[in-house]
């Protein structure tokens, strides 16, 4: 059993940083693009890349994960989460997983310290709850799904998509399939400019 990153990727400045971020944990990361992008011969990462959405598409970012889940192999038991290309995850992230093997697994993010200008997300802390899933105080990056579940899926062309997503897995499983940890973060938005002062020193090396 593994745990898969999906990120679409639009921020190629962010690339080498992300990678080294990844490179700590024992995770395949699939970077998803809908243009070539070199990104280094390694056996964990797995590019993936899409042609461009059609002139309809509101929202790339979930067309890219649809794509994704259409035409990628996806394994059932492996995991499957989703990532920014400017999220990281926090030190012992995976550890704090460790011996959980329900289909669902649901952590918390940080957002931040700061809200930077004309960002939407405000900083503070989301923990994850059932009374949450679905609904506002939740981000889709805090769902980690079994890939027989993410393979029959779809992402829908709105705001809300992860919302929906995570709401629809919700309330079509039995709730003992999903294990919820809340002290596990996501850390939102990591390599935002302005939004986490201890990521100066990640930003400027």
């Amino acid at each position: 059993m593994r745990y898969h990153v999906l990120m679409p990727f639009h921020r190629i400045e962010n690339k080498e940083m992300i990678i080294k971020h990844l490179s700590q944990f024992d995770v395949v990361f699939h970077p998803i693009t809908n243009e070539p992008t070199k990104f280094p011969r390694l056996g964990w990462i797995k590019p993936f890349t899409f042609a461009s959405p059609p002139a309809n598409i509101a929202w790339v970012y979930y067309y890219a994960l649809n794509k994704f889940i259409e035409k990628a192999k996806i394994i059932d038991n492996d995991y499957y989460m989703f990532l920014s290309d400017d999220d990281f995850l926090e030190p012992g992230f995976f550890k704090k997983l460790k011996g959980i093997k329900s289909d669902f697994i649901v952590v918390s993010m940080n957002r931040g310290d700061n809200a930077p200008p004309g960002s939407e997300g405000g900083p503070g802390l989301l923990i994850c709850s059932w009374r949450v899933m679905g609904r506002r105080g939740m981000g889709g990056e805090q769902l980690i799904v079994k890939g027989k579940h993410l393979k029959n899926e779809k992402f829908l062309d709105i705001r809300i998509a992860d919302k929906k997503f995570a709401g629809k897995l919700w309330n079509t499983n039995p709730h003992q399939n999903f294990t919820f940890v809340p002290n596990a973060y996501i850390w939102f938005n990591y390599l935002e400019p302005g939004r986490w002062n201890e990521a100066k020193k990640t930003l400027k090396s």
